[in-house]
């Protein structure tokens, strides 16, 4: 076993995140996990907010990527997205580069507003591991809790209905879908 994977193990546990012994399948994760990470941690005690980031249930949306996010078809892509998760029995090597564009077409999404969809529902961040890896490290419940979150977010109070303007005071539009030609 590599010696990162042990050293983080034994960190975690530190931290009260991880139980002893430890069990093959938390192995697995902090592999993953610094497979993902691993040439950003020059220390292993900068891995412990990512950690929490990855074991909480919910991620904070800033406020204008939540209306990029406010329409019909984006709303009904991520349950779409989350049914695809559910049905699955291993979310590690799922082919999402794929998988998600074509998901993403039956709602008249491009393929980067599908990518950028999920990975800011689950992550709120634009830029973040390869979403191959996020998804085995978030895992099935998880990703289900923060679609679902999102979902309800997109839902409540102004429901579907956009701001009208950006910050910038320029006409603000989410992302719609597109007519197949």
């Amino acid at each position: 076993m590599n010696a990162n994977v042990t050293a983080l193990a034994r960190r975690m546990q530190e931290w009260g995140l991880l139980e002893s012994p430890v069990p093959d399948a938390a192995y697995r994760w902090i592999e993953t996990f610094l497979e993902a990470h691993g040439e950003r941690l020059a220390d292993l005690d900068r891995a412990r907010p990512l950690v929490l980031a990855l074991r909480a249930e919910s991620c904070v949306v800033p406020a204008l990527e939540l209306e990029r996010l406010r329409s019909r078809e984006v709303l009904f892509f991520l349950d779409a997205v989350a049914q695809y998760v559910d049905a699955q029995p291993e979310l590690r090597g799922l082919p999402l580069a794929h998988d998600l564009p074509v998901i993403g077409e039956e709602f008249g999404l491009g393929a980067e507003d599908a990518v950028d969809s999920v990975r800011m529902a689950l992550t709120g961040l634009r830029d973040d591991v390869p979403l191959e890896l996020l998804f085995p490290l978030l895992g099935h419940d998880r990703i289900m809790i923060r679609i679902g979150a999102i979902n309800a977010r997109l839902l409540h109070g102004r429901g579907l209905e956009p701001i009208s303007f950006g910050p910038d005071g320029a006409p603000f539009e989410p992302i719609h879908g597109k007519r197949p030609q």
